[in-house]
């Protein structure tokens, strides 16, 4: 008896302790979920205060950006506004209710491409013909508000509240603002341009010249002869003229010709003995012609070769005709004219003896 009392008082004690450490372990979870609750009603509360400082630092941003445009809203709404109801009673009365329509398309074309072209420049695309329309449109607006009012005074101030706004507005978003340039950098592009045209008109100038390379097949390819040319114009058509420039060797078509004849002078003996001479002026004495006229003769023969070769001078020109066209001393063109005929043994129009000891 004793012991199921004692039993009893025991299970009594463990219930009442499981209950309380039941208890226990639901005032825990309890006070968790307040915590965890807390902390998430306070993370929405930090979140919702981070968005609308975001939102209000993204409106200053773009208030400080658009000020300037923003002054000129009353400009471009109220004009629109105007026009808009004005057409909208003058359809009523041309076209019946229906015509309350009308500035869908007088007012609305217009400002559908007004707002078209700001989109186009900034996707990069062309605006040109959105120009047009938008223009084309204010025009037609224009007029219709000008039949509209009573009195010319009327339309006229209709026809300008109409075109108004648009204008304002492609004024202001139509052209976007781009940093000035400087007077370098607007000098830089202006010889860029140049320099471009002048690119452009020795192209056109070489595809005249050029000849062309006929294949077997019957496929024709455009030949071009390189090295420094001069554009020149005369009678009103361009063409091409071989030329040199100081401190740049002579074209590389003539390379060949100024090694050939650097190889021939330099095979020539330096004395010229007067038995050479003795079949054109019966004269023994020797005529050795000057350093400075044989160190020049390679480089004016060059040039007469290419002359030759561009058709300006004849295919065997005289002493004359080289000295008219390098303008050098007739000793030097002597030499030249030597140089590149050295069979000739008809100097031409001009005495050899004469020219050297002149």
């Amino acid at each position: 008896m004793s012991t199921w009392a004692e039993n009893r008082r025991a299970d009594k004690v463990v219930a009442a302790e499981q209950r309380r450490a039941d208890q226990a372990l639901l005032f825990e979870q309890r006070r968790a979920d307040q915590e965890a609750a807390a902390k998430l009603a306070e993370a929405r509360k930090n979140a919702a205060r981070a968005r609308r400082a975001a939102l209000w630092t993204a409106l200053t941003v773009w208030l400080r950006t658009h000020t300037l445009d923003l002054l000129f809203v009353p400009v471009i709404v109220v004009p629109a506004v105007l026009a808009w109801t004005a057409m909208a009673e003058y359809g009523r009365e041309v076209f019946g209710p229906v015509g309350t329509l009308l500035p869908l398309f007088s007012e609305g074309a217009m400002w559908t491409f007004a707002f078209a072209v700001p989109m186009a420049q900034r996707a990069g695309r062309s605006a040109g013909w959105l120009h047009l329309g938008t223009w084309v449109f204010a025009a037609v607006a224009a007029v219709l508000n000008y039949v509209h009012g009573s009195t010319v005074a009327h339309g006229v101030v209709m026809a300008l509240v109409s075109v108004g706004g648009v204008i304002v507005h492609q004024l202001v978003t139509a052209s976007p603002a781009r940093k000035r340039r400087t007077r370098a950098e607007r000098d830089a592009r202006r010889l860029d341009r140049q320099a471009a045209r002048r690119v452009l008109a020795v192209r056109r100038a070489a595809l005249d010249q050029a000849v062309a390379e006929l294949s077997a097949d019957g496929t024709a390819t455009l030949v071009h002869r390189p090295g420094l040319v001069a554009y020149r114009r005369r009678w009103g058509r361009a063409h091409l003229v071989p030329t040199t420039v100081p401190g740049l060797p002579v074209a590389d078509s003539d390379d060949d010709w100024t090694d050939e004849i650097s190889e021939y002078l330099t095979a020539l003996p330096s004395p010229r003995s007067g038995d050479e001479r003795n079949g054109r002026n019966g004269s023994g004495s020797a005529e050795t012609p000057p350093v400075e006229i044989t160190d020049k003769v390679a480089t004016y023969a060059a040039k007469v070769r290419a002359a030759i070769d561009a058709k300006q001078l004849p295919a065997r020109p005289s002493q004359t005709q080289v000295r008219t066209f390098l303008r050098i001393r007739a000793a030097v063109a002597v030499e030249v004219h030597r140089a590149l005929f050295p069979t000739d043994t008809d100097p031409g129009d001009d005495d050899p003896r004469q020219a050297v000891t002149a």
